[in-house]
This record gives C-alpha cells, sequence and structure tokens, in this order.
C-alpha cells in the first residue's frame, strides 16, 4: 500500500509542470556548476604539479653558493586544491594556492582565485554545493505546496481519507515521494559525476570516497529536512495563500537570511585584525632580536653556550650560530603571532557551525567544505606543512654554514648540489577527515536537531489531518 501511495503521489508531482520545471532546472544548473569547478581543479592542479617541478629543478639546479644565500633563494610550495572542492570551494577561492618559503620570513600566500572570479562566483552562487543549500529549499517548499496545498484546495485529499486511508500514510507516501524526486534529480547525478571524475583524476581513495559518502549523506539529510518542514508547512496552513506565503517566507529566512546574520554575528562577537596589523606585528617582533643593541648581548651567549672567549675559538661558524639563533627566535613570533590568528579565525569557524541549530542552511553551510577538504582547518594544515618545511630547510643550510668555522675569514663557505639534494621535495599533506571534524561537529548537531523538529511536525500534522 505504502509503495503504491509514493508513486502515486510521484504520479501527481510530475503532472504539476511548474514545480517539476524548477526542479529540472536547479538540477541542471547545479550539474553545470559542478562541471566549471571541476574544470576548474583539474587545470589549476596540472599547472601547480608543473610548477612544483620546476621549482625542484630549480632549487638543485642553483649552483655552488652560500648555503644560508641558498636558504633565501629557496622555493615556492603550492597547495593542491581537493577533487571536492569540486562540489564544494569552501575557502579554496578566499586563501593563497602557493606561498614563497624564504629564509627569516613566514610569507602570506599567494594568488587567491576570488580575485579573479566572476560576479556569480563572487555573490556565492556558483558551486553545487551552495546552489543546493540556497535553492534546493525553495524546490521543496514549491513541490510540498503542490503535493499538499493544492491537493486539499482540489479536495482530493478528502477522498483519500475518506477512503479508510490512514492519514500518516498518506503523508508519508507524499514526503518520501517528494524526497525522492529531491534526491534522483539534485543529488544522486551530482554524486555519480563526483565519484567517476574523481576516479578520472586518480584522485579517488579510501579517505575521499569516505568524505564523498558523507557530504552526500548530510544533503540527503537536508533535503529531508526540507521535505519535512515543506509539507509539515503546508498541512498546517489554515489556506493555499496562507501555505504559499508561509513557505515563501520560510525560505527567505532560513536560506538566505538567517545565514547571514549568524555570519555577521560570528564577525562581531569574534573580530579579527587586520592582514596590515598581523604583518606589522611580525615585522615589529621578528627582526628586533637582532637589533644594534642586542647584537653583543647574543654575542656573549654564544661564548658561553659553545664555552669560548672569543669569536676565533668556537667550534663552529660564529655567523652561522648567530643566523641559527636568530631563525629559532622568529619561529617562536611566528608561532604566537601567526598562530594565534589562525587559532581565532577557527575560533570563528567553530562559532559559526554553533549556529546550525538556528538554520540547517547555516549548518550545511559550515559541514559541507569540512566534508569536502576545502574548508579553513584544511587549508591550515597545508601552512603548517609548509612552515615545518621551510624551518627545516633553513635550519639545514644554517647547520652546513656552522660546520665549516671560518669566523670571519674569506671567502664564505659555499655547497652545492650535494647539499640541496639532501633537502627532500615538498609533499603537501593529505588531513584526515577526523582531523578537523571538531570545526563542523556543532553543525552536524545543529542539522540533526533540524532532522528531529522537522519529523516531530511531520508527525503533529499527520494527527491533525481530518476528512
Amino acid at each position: 500500500m505504502s509503495a503504491s501511495l509514493t508513486g502515486y503521489e510521484w504520479t501527481l508531482l510530475r503532472r504539476d509542470r511548474r514545480a517539476w520545471w524548477a526542479l529540472l532546472a536547479l538540477a541542471a544548473l547545479v550539474l553545470l556548476a559542478f562541471a566549471f569547478d571541476l574544470a576548474g581543479v583539474a587545470a589549476g592542479n596540472a599547472a601547480k604539479n608543473e610548477a612544483a617541478r620546476a621549482e625542484r629543478a630549480r632549487w638543485l639546479g642553483q649552483g655552488e653558493k652560500d648555503p644560508h644565500s641558498a636558504a633565501h633563494y629557496s622555493i615556492f610550495a603550492f597547495k593542491p586544491t581537493p577533487a571536492l572542492a569540486a562540489l564544494d570551494p569552501g575557502a579554496e577561492p578566499f586563501v593563497g594556492q602557493t606561498v614563497w618559503l624564504e629564509a627569516h620570513v613566514q610569507n602570506d600566500m599567494l594568488y587567491r582565485p576570488q580575485g579573479d572570479a566572476s560576479p556569480l562566483q563572487r555573490a556565492g552562487l556558483a558551486s553545487p554545493a551552495s546552489l543546493l543549500i540556497a535553492f534546493a529549499p525553495l524546490v521543496a517548499f514549491l513541490l510540498a505546496f503542490t503535493a499538499v496545498a493544492m491537493d486539499r484546495e482540489r479536495g482530493t485529499l478528502r477522498l483519500a481519507l475518506g477512503a479508510a486511508l490512514r492519514p500518516r500514510a498518506i503523508v508519508a507516501a507524499k514526503a518520501l515521494a517528494i524526497w525522492s524526486a529531491l534526491m534522483l534529480a539534485l543529488l544522486a547525478p551530482v554524486v555519480a559525476a563526483s565519484a567517476v571524475a574523481s576516479a578520472a583524476l586518480g584522485a579517488l581513495n579510501a579517505d575521499l570516497a569516505l568524505r564523498l559518502a558523507l557530504w552526500a549523506a548530510a544533503m540527503a539529510l537536508y533535503l529531508g529536512v526540507l521535505t519535512a518542514l515543506g509539507v509539515s508547512v503546508s498541512l498546517l496552513a489554515r489556506s493555499v495563500r496562507g501555505a504559499l506565503a508561509l513557505l515563501f517566507g520560510l525560505w527567505i529566512a532560513l536560506a538566505l537570511a538567517l545565514p547571514r546574520w549568524a555570519s555577521s554575528a560570528v564577525e562581531a562577537a569574534h573580530p579579527l585584525p587586520s592582514s596590515q596589523q598581523v604583518k606589522q606585528q611580525l615585522q615589529d617582533e621578528a627582526p628586533s632580536f637582532w637589533t644594534a643593541e642586542e647584537a653583543k648581548k647574543h654575542r656573549q651567549a654564544l661564548l658561553a653556550q659553545y664555552g669560548a672567549k672569543d669569536v676565533g675559538d668556537m667550534r663552529v661558524d660564529a655567523r652561522g650560530a648567530e643566523l641559527d639563533l636568530s631563525e629559532r627566535h622568529s619561529h617562536r613570533v611566528f608561532d604566537r603571532v601567526l598562530g594565534g590568528f589562525y587559532d581565532r579565525v577557527a575560533a570563528q569557524d567553530r562559532a559559526f557551525a554553533a549556529w546550525g541549530w538556528l538554520s540547517p542552511a547555516a549548518a550545511m553551510q559550515s559541514l559541507s567544505p569540512m566534508l569536502a577538504g576545502s574548508d579553513f582547518g584544511h587549508h591550515r594544515r597545508f601552512i603548517d606543512a609548509a612552515e615545518q618545511y621551510r624551518r627545516a630547510l633553513v635550519n639545514r643550510m644554517n647547520e652546513d654554514v656552522m660546520a665549516h668555522p671560518l669566523n670571519g675569514a674569506q671567502p664564505r663557505h659555499t655547497n652545492d648540489e650535494s647539499l640541496w639534494a639532501q633537502v627532500p621535495q615538498f609533499q603537501a599533506p593529505q588531513p584526515a577527515l577526523a582531523a578537523n571534524w571538531r570545526n563542523a561537529a556543532p553543525a552536524l548537531a545543529g542539522l540533526f536537531g533540524w532532522a528531529a523538529l522537522a519529523a516531530g511536525l511531520l508527525a503533529l500534522a499527520a494527527r491533525r489531518l481530518r476528512p
């Protein structure tokens, strides 16, 4: 009986061309957005891989020179874009794609794609996830209005109740028909396309498969929440016009207004310093360690450390030791200043995720990029890995200077490719899903809360349904 009822409701949905064409139009937009984003991800990663190979060759082929000069010569590190960023680019358009790894400085990342984005991309409406989060509620509510409110207006709902059909079965059939239509038209094609594209790009592995499955499950739950809300409101409203007005207002509030309000509230509650303020603090604190006033004191500390009376008695090169000491001081400054800044950005993300109880759309806006591997948490893993690589490279160069004590004699010690090759090629990390789960866990709790609320409203609407 339930299967036949669901099939009947599915047939009725297909007869309403307005809602059905709206569903198909959104499905087409989602697939087009995925194809466009996928092309960008594939082209960008291919260019980064080629540039990384060229950088490695340039580093190895730099010729004979002072090792500390080689630390300034250094290399660029490139951040690969995750394959699932074609579903949800998250923070990727707003953060840099490469960083210059040089001595003494932890540089900012360069080349933010948002700088070359189209107006539609700048509005945040050009990815499959953003289209689904923003416009799936509208389509779901239109389908619910068609399946319930218009059905009640025509009197067919009363006939069904008069035929001794249980209200709960009728409501469940309508909800299942709407949800299955959303799943088949909006979600299934883009998930299948993502799996095929990831395999074609050689990116499909266990971690990506898990991420894609969880992303699809979260989006399916989101569509289920929308379906239950749409059917409940349509049943509980006293008139067709009232149902339409409530559904339209609910779409504006849940999908458009409340997520933006939550974002503004988080920014006000957890403000960030400007990038210029952070850079100025770094310039004030990192180089100040080796000022002319401090140089003599630090030189005495080095002499004491190595048990020497003067520079000529040191068993390491004094210049290399001073460079190493200054470098390690700057590490502490970077960890405190930049690390503190990144902590505040992560706190903003967690605060926004906690607002998932306010709107299911807000919950999905936090959950989706984390599952896709494109949120700030994943970006910070790359920043930290690149910085650790930079420190290891610079420390290795300074160690070689220290190991050849000239202490002012000329010419300076030099080295060649035999030393450069000791620095391994940079490999960008692939953070596990669990490593960034903490930031989006509140959003998942909010989405489950909305699922419980929507299910409760649907049950209430079924109990109140009368012939």
